[in-house]
């Protein structure tokens, strides 16, 4: 029999992409808020993560072997802006339904990323304490603090940049946006101050998938390329392999929120390196580097590249 996983978000960017990922090995329940999904052989329903009991009756009813969190506000301006809705949705919508796993004995899944950190050091393992500089990374924190504390099955992925398109087309991605520009041949500016990893959505959904079949619990771990480039190189990469010109991408300095003038002046640069040593070693999975990641992207749309 096939186990349930439960996608809390599924017209989310990361639900979208792990429902293609793993609809066929899992059956799939799925909510959203706003967006109805309608996707053959999914069950979708309406749901509200800030209200707790509809959310324990929700998972009450289907009693899913697993349970994966894919909501939440992942812009870092704009969990400054909407801070409130940032700690709703990150980590009130979060605890609600980690507790309603712990309830039913579901395994839950939480992504949270390499923001946590304050962007001083230029690589970080799962076993250096947090010190986030914003709204979004100080949200994420707690609720890792939380999960850690109180749930029975767990595991937490911190992710670097996962990349790809979303369900939802009336607001693109920053990825999505870079495509359309390059397509359309326009200029983008392209922050160049801010180093992360960047992983293909497919790997992300690889990653859940061993970590339901390997029942791997109670784990905090990095998911990450092995290597580290600002979105500008990114772009740059992206271009060479896709056939789009390059020159249209230019580099400029993104307002990272907490940044003293000084040094954004001086284009202090930040790095949030996550290392994937550890969930490499406990999932048998190995990680690409940032140009393999977008040569497998190319490969899944051989068509765009032409």
């Amino acid at each position: 029999m096939k186990k349930t996983i439960m996608i809390f978000g599924i017209s989310s960017f990361i639900g979208s992409n792990l429902i293609e990922q793993l609809k066929d090995e899992f059956r799939i329940i799925g909510t959203y808020h706003k967006t109805p999904v309608d996707i053959p052989g999914i069950t979708s329903l309406p749901c509200d993560v800030l209200r707790k009991e509809y959310v324990s009756s929700l998972v009450a009813l289907f009693r899913p072997d697993v349970i994966v969190y894919a909501i939440g506000l992942n812009s870092l301006s704009t969990c400054e802006k909407f801070s409130k809705q940032c700690e709703a949705l990150n980590t009130k919508g979060a605890v609600n339904c980690a507790t309603a796993s712990d309830r039913y004995s579901s395994k839950f899944i939480y992504f949270s990323s390499g923001f946590v950190f304050n962007g001083d050091n230029n690589e970080v393992r799962e076993s250096e304490t947090p010190f986030p500089q914003t709204t979004y990374g100080k949200t994420l924190s707690s609720t890792e603090f939380y999960i850690q504390r109180s749930c029975l099955n767990y595991v937490i992925l911190r992710c670097s940049t996962i990349y790809g398109r979303s369900y939802g087309r009336i607001n693109k991605n920053w990825f999505e946006q870079l495509q359309y520009s390059l397509v359309n041949g326009d200029q983008i500016i392209v922050d160049d101050s801010i180093h992360t990893g960047f992983l293909d959505a497919s790997i992300l959904g690889d990653a859940v998938r061993v970590i339901v079949k390997k029942n791997i619990s109670n784990r905090l771990l990095n998911l990450s390329s092995q290597d580290s480039l600002t979105r500008y190189e990114f772009a740059k990469i992206y271009a060479k392999i896709f056939r789009k010109d390059g020159s249209l991408v230019q580099p400029g300095i993104g307002a990272f929120p907490g940044m003293m003038k000084s040094d954004i002046d001086d284009k202090k640069p930040l790095y949030f390196k996550l290392n994937p040593l550890t969930f490499e070693e406990l999932t048998g999975l190995s990680m690409p580097k940032i140009e393999q990641s977008l040569k497998l992207t190319q490969k899944k749309w051989g068509l765009l590249s032409r």
